[in-house]
């Protein structure tokens, strides 16, 4: 039994450092396709509500969240990502890159929105940051078609 369990430990250990290496490789893929991006949506042309806010939480800190919600249509696996123009050490706001997917299925009352909430450390006022938000969205509708959603404030 212990050289059973002298055996496994490695192997557990040697899994989980590959699903965090290829979860981290995924994120950086979203986030350099997302800051890359020419083309995106309008609000109009959404299967989803998206509201966007940007707040001062205090004199160091803003906070900005994208909240999707109120889908038209059925969503599974869900994916996504906000990001910004501001410089930031931080990793930014994801669902479903480093843990498991959520769906949002039309008139759904269990889920029914996702929000994706992060922070910016800076004593400048909201106005002065020039600040853009980004958010891709990845899910496949119910046919299994993979649908990529871009979005950014303007």
């Amino acid at each position: 039994m212990k050289k059973f369990l002298i055996l496994l430990i490695p192997l557990l250990l040697v899994g989980c450092s590959n699903e965090v290496e290829e979860e981290k490789s995924d994120y950086l893929t979203y986030k350099n396709v997302l800051q890359e991006e020419v083309e995106f949506s309008s609000l109009e042309d959404l299967d989803f509500d998206i509201t966007i806010s940007i707040d001062k939480i205090n004199d160091e800190e803003i906070s900005y969240r994208a909240i999707i919600d109120n889908p038209h249509v059925d969503m599974y696996k869900i994916k996504a990502l906000i990001i910004h123009n501001y410089f930031t050490e931080d990793i930014f706001p994801s669902i479903c890159i480093f843990d498991d997917t959520y769906d949002l299925v039309v008139g759904n009352e269990e889920v029914k929105g996702i929000t994706l909430v992060g922070y910016i450390e800076t004593d400048k006022d909201i106005e002065e940051l020039d600040l853009e938000i980004r958010v891709l969205l990845e899910y496949e509708d119910s046919e299994g078609n993979l649908k990529t959603v871009y979005y950014k404030t303007t």
